[in-house]
This record gives C-alpha cells, sequence and structure tokens, in this order.
C-alpha cells in the first residue's frame, strides 16, 4: 500500500482509505512500465492510499514486474495460466483487493500528469459512485486524430445524458456499488462487457460523473484490421448475450443498425456480397492509411464504413448459430 501527496512521498500513519488499481494485462506487457511509472509519480490526497493489482491474463510471455524498491508492496501480481477474457482478468483483481473504491486502467496507457488519481478521488468524494477520465491519443497520425475525436464524441454525448457512452480506459467506480452489480459479466469475452456493467450501475442508481482533466494518454499502436476484428468478434460472440440482458438499450445504439438479425433484408443483401471483399478492403485501407494518401475526413468515413461492415459480418455468424 502507497500513500503519496504532493508535500511528501512517505507513508503516513493517518492514511484510512484506499484505492485500489487494476491493470489486466495480455500480451501488451511492454506498456506496462510507462503506466506504473506514471501511477507511482501520482498525489494523492492526504488520507488516501493505493495498491495496485496487475492481472496477467495468460498472457504467451508471462509478465515480470521491475519495480523500484520503494513500491514493491505497493504492487501485486496475479496470474491466470490462461487467457479468460478481460471481464474475469478484471473481476480477479478487483477480488485481491479491499479498498472502498476501485480505479480500472488499459496496461497500455499513461497517466497524463501527477494529479489524475487526485481529480478523480475529488469526484469520489463529492458524491459520484462512478467516475471517468478521458482518453487523448497524443500520436501525430490518423489513428490519433480518429481516437480523439471519438474521445470528445463521447464526452458530449455522456454530458447530455448518454451515460452508459465512456469506456473502461479510465473507470473508477465505489467497491460497494462495483459488487452490488456483480462486477463484469464474465460470459462477455470479446465485447460489451464495459457497456453492460454501467447499464447495470445506471440502473441500480449509481451517480455517474466524468472528469476530463483525468487524462490517460493512449500508447497502442492502432490499425484497421485490429479494429475491425475487435467489432467482428463483438458481434459474433457478445452482442447476443447483451441483446439478452438489455433488448430495449440495445436497439438505441448504433450497433442494432449494422445487426444482421434486426435486418428486413437489406442487411442481409449486404453481408452477402461485402462478405468476399470486406477483409481485403480493410487491408488496402490500412496501407492508404500507412502512407496518408486520403484527406482525413474521408479516410473518417471509410473507417466507420468497413467497421459497421465488419461487425455486421459477426452478427450475422451469430444469427445463423442461434437459427
Amino acid at each position: 500500500m502507497t500513500t503519496l501527496d504532493k508535500s511528501d512521498s512517505k507513508n503516513h500513519s493517518t492514511t484510512t482509505r484506499l484505492l485500489d488499481i487494476v491493470i489486466p494485462v495480455h500480451n501488451d506487457s511492454h506498456y506496462l512500465s510507462n503506466l506504473l511509472t506514471s501511477i507511482f509519480k501520482q498525489h494523492l490526497p492526504p488520507g488516501w492510499a493505493f495498491h495496485v493489482h496487475v492481472v496477467d491474463d495468460g498472457s504467451q510471455q508471462p509478465v515480470h514486474l521491475d519495480i523500484p524498491e520503494r513500491y514493491r508492496e505497493a504492487v501485486s501480481l496475479i496470474r491466470l495460466e490462461r487467457n479468460k477474457g478481460c471481464s474475469v482478468a478484471r473481476n480477479r483483481g478487483a477480488a485481491a483487493g479491499s479498498g472502498e473504491v476501485i480505479l480500472f486502467l488499459d496496461a497500455d496507457c499513461s497517466l497524463a500528469h501527477e494529479d489524475v488519481l487526485a481529480l478523480l478521488l475529488k469526484q469520489y468524494v463529492s458524491g459520484f459512485d462512478v467516475c471517468f477520465g478521458q482518453m487523448h491519443a497524443s500520436k501525430a497520425d490518423f489513428w490519433a486524430r480518429y481516437q480523439n475525436d471519438l474521445a470528445k464524441k463521447r464526452a458530449l454525448k455522456f454530458l447530455r445524458g448518454e451515460q452508459s457512452i465512456m469506456t473502461t480506459i479510465i473507470f473508477m467506480v465505489k467497491r460497494k456499488n462495483f459488487e452490488s452489480a456483480g462486477g463484469f459479466d464474465e460470459t462477455y469475452h470479446f465485447g460489451f462487457e464495459d457497456r453492460d456493467l454501467f447499464l447495470t450501475l445506471i440502473k441500480s442508481g449509481a451517480r455517474f460523473g466524468l472528469e476530463p482533466k483525468a487524462i490517460v494518454y493512449h500508447n497502442d499502436q492502432l490499425s484497421l484490421m485490429s479494429v475491425t476484428k475487435k467489432l467482428y468478434r463483438s458481434g459474433a460472440m457478445s452482442s447476443a448475450q447483451f441483446i439478452k440482458k438489455h433488448p430495449e438499450d440495445y436497439i438505441k445504439m448504433p450497433y442494432s443498425k449494422a445487426d444482421a438479425r434486426y435486418s428486413n433484408g437489406g442487411l442481409m443483401i449486404l453481408a452477402y456480397f461485402s462478405k468476399p471483399i470486406l477483409w481485403p478492403l480493410v487491408r488496402i485501407t490500412d496501407w492508404i492509411i500507412d502512407r496518408d494518401l486520403l484527406p482525413y475526413f474521408f479516410l473518417k468515413k471509410l473507417v466507420k464504413y468497413l467497421s459497421g461492415l465488419a461487425y455486421l459480418q459477426g452478427t450475422n455468424v451469430s444469427k445463423s448459430a442461434e437459427s
């Protein structure tokens, strides 16, 4: 357990409140050092301490932590022998702690400045049960601009009342609320587990807050192939469970507009004709993006449509399995 504030980085005997930080890792441990370093630099409010729970979700190369001596007691490593998905990994990390509040972070991120945790805890202490920060990609390329546009769009929708729109990239929740909601639903392996939990918390009456100055840098290098494959798997493997639990919410989401199960015939025709050309188009578009050959606004539209087609193909697989 480590407690830090702006005036003193040593342990305080007056510490009474604990923040558990859960970081699931699957084959991306090379990012972990930057994230942990940014956590160790944080200025916590007086009376607060943190403990970090790194959960190795069956990485091909087991995670090894190289941590300065003074912080070793503040970090625990949990190893899952095989990959069970981020829902299981996050739940295992949360269950290993006892803090009154839990912060979930992605391994491929880092905290942007030294007051990120303090800003989130300020929101929590003021009465919010769930607190989100904001993501920022700092690279000067298409994917950074695309992610930043999405982050701004999510924040605007959140402020307009669509509270389930955020992600778990930087997500803090009161333990009591998290446990009452049953944690992350472990039947999800590829997508929708975050939206499912947020909706469950909303329906239970939890108060949601957003602190836009609590920024995390997203350090992963995206590609259209990686993005579309995740959407395909979400449609094929997780969407049915989400629809079963939240049918009225799903129909309001953009996903339903690219779902073969909600087709009046037109989507099925599109799914049939796009199936043989989708992945070649994705590879070609990745090549174009890498070489910056087209204007941003055109590429943004192209990424959106190809992402929708990937999800459509996944839901078509799910529909076939259900029938």
